[in-house]
């Protein structure tokens, strides 16, 4: 599969920002974000005859930018901010030489490092000040469908934002859709949670992916799969809620990282996993759906030496599901406590920033989640998409989650070196459960 970029430029806001507006201060949430951006592609079939759909998204995206407009600015490192300067979103045209349908049906044999080319840059370009703040590339295929790829910095958003401004995209190009003010951003996070000088997660993610020998590799739990692993763990002994597939399959997941580092290694190392946690939902309801922005925390899990090699699956899950809820207590802690809390949020960064490059030591994995976001609705006029995917990040032990197309499965992007997928995908547990 071959995609040709066939044009390139800047599309800016159709209002112009006010001088009032024109610095935009990031908050605590976003210092702590990794430089990197946010890849995402959502596939549609054919538009209308009679819509020009390059053209249709450009138009609509240069008005939803006006109310976005730190989306069009640059990032200013050293002074923690956003210049609200309306240089722009780059805006990438592409054609491939494959239909939709071709694609849709790789299955096991899809590769995700070649999506990559329906994306607007590389992943790692970012956070200089040159560096676009969104990237949008629109890549036609020869049955008529296309795919929108999309690359968010992390800087100022996460997938709550990332589908925010999506939706409001949407709703300005569809005319059937409700009105788009609805998901006007609220751009004031910083006030409640100014910036403090501390140090982003040093997730290194290289500005070019050209001689990084990541391997990654998507894997498929339908439905039926979650069941049986939900059936295998059963509820706790207070019958809490039902576990979740997101917890599941995160813990059959790091259950066979641990075997894989046992095989290669004779005994597992220490091992430990960083899970990201969006707070919207679950420590702030006041705070809106809406809000521009990162409000993740960071949820720690450790393993000791050898120790994974005793546990069963269910003590997996168990441990990651107790993090998580740790985490949400401490953020709420911190949104009470004041200054007291705020080392229950920082403390599993500056901790994940330690161990992340301790290869010798501790097997570091970061593992995130992009499930129940709302992307499988985006309707640009042309209906909702028939498929949604990330890329391969030029990184390693990282894996992310997304809801499959009928919403009960989950997508599993795993990101791994060669060596250890193979072994992954040969894990008896993984073979159970993955398709």
């Amino acid at each position: 599969m071959k995609v040709k970029n066939y044009l390139s430029k800047l599309v800016k806001p159709s209002k112009p920002t006010s001088t009032i507006d024109r610095y935009f201060k990031i908050s605590m949430f976003d210092e702590l974000a990794p430089s990197m951006n946010i890849p995402i592609i959502l596939y549609y079939s054919s538009p209308p005859k009679d819509l020009n759909i390059c053209d249709h998204l450009e138009h609509t995206l240069s008005k939803t930018l006006s109310e976005f407009y730190p989306l069009a600015g640059r990032y200013i490192r050293k002074l923690t901010l956003i210049d609200c300067n309306d240089q722009g979103v780059s805006y990438v045209l592409g054609k491939a030489n494959v239909r939709l349908s071709e694609i849709l049906s790789l299955g096991r044999e899809l590769d995700p490092d070649a999506l990559n080319g329906f994306l607007p840059c590389e992943i790692g370009e970012v956070d200089e000040v040159d560096d676009p703040m969104l990237s949008v590339k629109v890549t036609t295929f020869e049955c008529g469908g296309f795919a929108i790829g999309m690359c968010f910095s992390h800087r100022i958003s996460d997938m709550g934002a990332t589908c925010n401004f999506i939706h409001s995209w949407a709703a300005r190009s569809n005319a059937a859709k409700p009105k788009h003010e609805e998901y006007s951003p609220i751009l004031n996070l910083a006030t409640f949670f100014p910036p403090r000088g501390l140090p982003e997660l040093d997730v290194r993610i290289p500005r070019s992916s050209v001689g990084v020998k990541t391997k990654a590799r998507r894997f498929v739990f339908k439905a039926e799969a979650i069941s049986a692993m939900r059936e295998s763990v059963g509820f706790d002994e207070n019958g809490a809620r039902r576990p979740s597939k997101v917890q599941l399959v995160f813990a059959l997941l790091w259950k066979a990282l641990v075997h894989v580092d046992q095989v290669n290694n004779g005994q597992s190392k220490a091992s430990f996993l960083i899970q990201a946690v969006g707070l919207r939902d679950k420590v702030a309801g006041e705070l809106p759906t809406n809000s521009c922005g990162n409000f993740l925390g960071m949820a720690p899990s450790r393993l000791r030496p050898g120790e994974g090699e005793k546990i069963p699956f269910r003590d997996f899950f168990k441990i990651l599901r107790e993090s998580v809820s740790k985490t949400v207590r401490d953020c709420t802690k911190m949104l009470t406590c004041g200054e007291e809390g705020y080392e229950a949020l920082i403390d599993p960064y500056l901790e994940a920033n330690r161990n992340m490059f301790t290869n010798n030591v501790v097997s570091f994995y970061f593992f995130t989640s992009w499930c129940k976001f709302s992307y499988y609705e985006a309707d640009f006029g042309c209906g909702k998409p028939v498929w949604v995917s990330t890329a391969m990040l030029p990184t390693q032990n990282l894996v992310i989650l997304m809801d499959d197309h009928e919403g009960d499965g989950v997508e599993a992007w795993v990101h791994l070196d060669e060596k250890r997928m193979k072994q992954l995908e040969q894990d008896s547990g993984i073979k159970a459960y993955a398709i």
